[in-house]
């Protein structure tokens, strides 16, 4: 069934420590999904990673190895332990074991795991890190799944079962989908349901099939998917139609459009934007105090530009900027918590801007709420049709869908109509075709500061150009479709391997030896 994107899931958030959102937070969301298949205490855990898949060139650095065993603990993905979780596991009696090795696979974010427990359970599963924290897992001991994690989950394997859908929507309390499949004689029962499974219909479901084994898990998104609703609008040219209307702008549309999809009142997403806000906000203090952290590549930069202030060109605009996302880029990798939008390479060029740009021209705490939506709304098409995932395609996805975000945010910040809005998220995206993924040691620090500070100004000069009338030339809908199409022809050895690019130089490659990822890792 189709899970619609989501502002609060797909787009801003999540609300993170660590250095990727692809690897760190949904590896997170990944360990703490098995950590409830099974019931006994788990004793040994193996992840393999295909070697031309991005996972094995970054599984260290960027934490996935710390998250998936933090998500098997039960930390969620702001848990200031997860740098520990190996240790706590291991000194628990966990025995855990990462491999490289070849095997089939479609994404270059999959993860292939092996769970034993002290109850003598076994458990393969195959997830993916589909980008911006999101997840996937499509196999659940060889059967075929579908589980994104915005859902209550119930797996019944065993021998066939005896009754229809009607049975189980009848019997089942708000059930959303019911799945036979057969395998080698065996079945699998898959119910997608919005609360946990009561003792008593869970009774029933065993009477209806001798059940093998039962798995049950609770959703890991902050927003519950719902049985599939019929959406408001699927593209922005039917969405500015729909505003048009009722003379609504870009907020109006993301507070009407979260509603519907996560089935929630427009104040409460109006309060989950106000509550991410905060958090962006509180990362640029934190980070603008100074940060420290001895396992990372650049100290503290941010409080540089004030201190030198009178040699930097322009007023205070472009200045705080840099500032802004400089600190949030720093609270990342520093371990501190920050908001990963749309993901953590690319979590300081929204709020930074977005910030500044309210500053300096004194807008309001609403104006800045509601713009925050619409880059929300923004984010949400990029999702639908596009990816958030540098492995994917490269860092435009990343850092370059958080400048068509911000574009149409500021546009949204100072007054600007629907179509304004979207037509700077289109001129914004337009500029940042192929834009490569290159971190040095497979770290999310250089060059990914800058390209943050690059997509803030193009961001900037993309709303300028809609608030001034420019022809957009190509619409949004045919730019993400395009935009999709380019980031997926950038080879695999540009997108967050560490095998080209700047982290090829041999200053990228002394570097990424000095932190501990020399070339045979990277």
């Amino acid at each position: 069934m189709k899970e619609h994107a989501s502002i609060f899931n797909d787009v801003l958030g999540p609300v993170m420590i660590g250095p990727s959102s692809s690897h760190t937070a949904a590896s997170v969301r990944i360990g703490r999904a098995l950590r409830q298949m099974v019931a006994g205490k788990i004793t040994y855990f193996q992840a393999d990673f295909d070697p031309e898949g991005s996972l094995a060139a970054s599984y260290i650095t960027q934490c996935s190895d710390i998250g998936l065993v933090g998500g098997l603990l039960g930390m969620d993905p702001t848990d200031s332990r997860l740098t520990r979780a190996i240790t706590i596991a291991e000194d628990d009696g966990m025995e855990i074991v990462f491999r490289i090795v070849p095997y089939e696979n479609d994404h270059p974010n999959t993860y292939k795991m092996t769970i034993k427990t002290d109850l003598g359970e076994e458990l393969e599963v195959v997830a993916l890190s589909v980008g911006g924290g999101m997840i996937e897992i499509p196999q659940i001991n060889h059967f075929a799944v579908e589980v994104t994690g915005g859902f209550y989950e119930t797996l019944l394997f065993g021998d066939e079962i005896k009754v229809t859908e009607a049975d189980l929507s009848a019997k089942i309390s708000k059930l959303c989908s019911a799945v036979v499949k057969q395998q080698a004689g065996k079945t699998l029962l898959h119910l997608k349901t919005q609360q946990a499974i009561p003792d008593s219909e869970r009774t029933w479901l065993n009477e209806q099939m001798t059940v093998e084994r039962f798995i049950a898990f609770d959703p890991v998104l902050p927003v519950m998917s719902q049985k599939e609703p019929k959406m408001l609008f699927s593209t922005a040219e039917e969405m500015i139609a729909l505003a048009k209307k009722e003379q609504l702008d870009l907020a109006d549309m993301a507070l009407r459009y979260e509603s519907h999809r996560g089935s929630i009142s427009e104040e409460e997403v109006y309060k989950k934007a106000e509550a991410i806000l905060e958090i962006m906000e509180n990362g640029i203090k934190v980070g603008l105090a100074g940060t420290s952290y001895d396992d990372r590549m650049l100290g503290s930069q941010a409080p540089k530009i004030q201190e030198n202030r009178k040699k930097l060109i322009g007023d205070d605009l472009p200045a705080k900027i840099i500032e802004n996302i400089s600190a949030l880029m720093e609270v990342k990798s520093s371990m501190n918590v920050f908001v990963a939008a749309p993901t953590a390479g690319s979590c300081g060029a929204l709020p930074g801007t977005l910030v500044a740009v309210s500053d300096y021209q004194k807008k309001s705490h609403d104006d800045l709420v509601r713009a925050l939506l619409a880059a929300g709304m923004i984010g949400v098409f990029i999702a639908e049709y596009a990816t958030f995932a540098a492995e994917v395609a490269g860092c435009q996805a990343e850092c370059g869908s958080g400048a068509g975000m911000t574009a149409g945010a500021l546009v949204q910040l100072m007054g600007g109509t629907i179509e304004e809005a979207v037509d700077a998220a289109s001129m914004a995206l337009q500029n940042i075709f192929g834009m490569v993924c290159d971190p040095i040691g497979v770290r999310v620090e250089v060059p990914c500061l800058g390209k943050n500070m690059m997509c803030g100004m193009n961001a900037l000069g993309a709303a300028n150009m809609a608030l001034a009338g420019y022809d957009v030339v190509v619409p949004l809908d045919e730019t993400i479709e395009s935009f999709n199409k380019v980031g997926r022809m950038i080879p695999p050895e540009l997108r967050c391997t560490g095998h080209a690019g700047l982290a090829q130089t041999p200053s990228g490659l002394a570097i990424a030896e000095r932190l501990g990822c020399p070339l045979d890792c990277c």
